[in-house]
């Protein structure tokens, strides 16, 4: 075993974090469970929610499943007191939540160990998540197509136009038009998870997202197999819901090359940019075919891993051309596994571990995400390496055990 999942393992405690229902930061949301953060120390002292989906995948990997279910039971307790997860466990983050992960979190769990009671536990609130993408706030995240973009709660319309400055700041692009609306598509993309990227074109909240889309189609497609396991119907509704989605998408976001775009339904295009995302859609199985693959990895594959989107001429962007963040890996080496291309999937999985041990054995470190053109930590970004992120070391187990059996 690489001296790098010697170290994972040995330090996941430190990133076990409780709240003192009494005594605690006043912008710390009070949770019920103990739960894992993404640092040991200084920044993301907090829950953050799709962080937690790969970050549990090695917990998983490390007889670690008592912190799994404190995450899952934390997210319940938020969805129930909420209405919805937000983006991380802050007041300042209950305006936004992130990639709707929650389903295949209680899936892998389940399925990791067997725990079918706890499925009915998680059923109430896995439906009032998926209502909150569909309903909550009067719909806004829904789009007049049915499909479903990214949003962020009505606030005050002059702390959306600050928001403006902030997207100038960090990626040099000066966003034109109304201030407020601006703001609420950079708060949008802040939902995104990838913030800030250029998929969208400053412009998040007018697409329908595929990542998002396909989240949402395993969450239907999930609760459809939940309903029928726990005796609650025949799912019949649910599998409904996800073929009207299906069909959507292929219609609206994939295009003849077999690539899904993100769709602005605000012009009727596709986005221009091809990204990571576009993954999604064989990593839930909602496509077999590999249509699309080869286009896919000669504009995203560099030579430590994929870059989260291609090129851009306008811009900086952390989720956009030579950084490479540990979820892509996984969702990429996932997805060309399901629809048959293992040695492309080998290839992928095997470039990222090798650039995560060799930086480490370099400096110790396991980083949020890397440059993969230099193989370093000398990414795009708005802050430095804290000691021990979560997610790579999340994915770094889920890829280096993979290869370990035979991808």
């Amino acid at each position: 075993m690489h001296s790098v999942s010697a170290y994972i393992k040995s330090h996941w405690q430190d990133t076990v974090r409780s709240v003192d229902p009494v005594n605690h930061e006043e912008s710390l949301l009070p949770l019920p469970y103990p739960y894992t953060v993404p640092c040991i120390n200084n920044a993301c002292q907090e829950i953050y929610y799709w962080d937690v989906y790969f970050t549990d995948r090695g917990l998983l990997l490390s007889d670690r499943e008592d912190l799994v279910r404190d995450n899952l039971r934390n997210f319940m307790y938020m969805i129930h007191t909420y209405g919805f997860i937000p983006n991380g466990s802050r007041t300042y983050y209950l305006n936004r939540s992130q990639p709707a992960f929650f389903g295949l979190m209680v899936r892998d769990y389940v399925e990791a160990t067997g725990e079918t009671a706890f499925l009915r536990e998680a059923y109430d609130a896995l439906v009032t998540e998926y209502d909150f993408w569909m309903k909550g706030y009067g719909g806004l995240r829904c789009a007049p197509n049915g499909l479903n973009r990214y949003a962020a709660h009505p606030e005050d319309v002059g702390e959306y136009a600050g928001y403006v400055g902030l997207y100038h700041g960090r990626t040099g692009i000066a966003l034109e038009g109304d201030t407020s609306v601006c703001g609420h598509h950079v708060m949008a993309e802040a939902e995104s998870g990838w913030d800030f990227n250029p998929r969208f074109h400053g412009r998040c909240h007018d697409h329908n997202t595929v990542d998002l889309n396909n989240l949402l189609w395993f969450d239907e497609t999930f609760l459809g197999a939940c309903e029928r396991t726990l005796g609650l119907g025949d799912g019949s509704a649910w599998e409904a819901k996800a073929e009207a989605r299906k069909e959507a998408m292929l219609t609206l976001m994939r295009d003849e090359s077999g690539v899904f775009y993100d769709y602005d339904y605000a012009t009727g295009q596709r986005s221009d940019i091809v990204s990571c995302a576009a993954f999604y859609p064989a990593m839930v199985g909602m496509i077999s075919d590999d249509q699309g693959m080869d286009l896919l990895l000669s504009k995203l594959e560099l030579a430590y891993g994929l870059q989260a989107a291609e090129p851009c001429p306008d811009g900086r962007f952390q989720w956009g051309a030579g950084n490479g963040w540990a979820p892509m890996q996984l969702v990429a080496v996932e997805s060309l596994t399901h629809v048959g291309r293992r040695a492309d999937a080998r290839r992928i999985a095997e470039k990222y571990v090798g650039l995560v041990e060799r930086t480490f054995d370099a400096g110790g470190a396991v980083g949020e995400k890397y440059n993969i053109v230099t193989g370093d930590h000398n990414a795009v970004g708005e802050y430095g390496t804290p000691e021990m992120m979560g997610w790579t070391a999340g994915v770094y187990l889920a890829l280096a055990h993979q290869l370990e059996n035979g991808l």
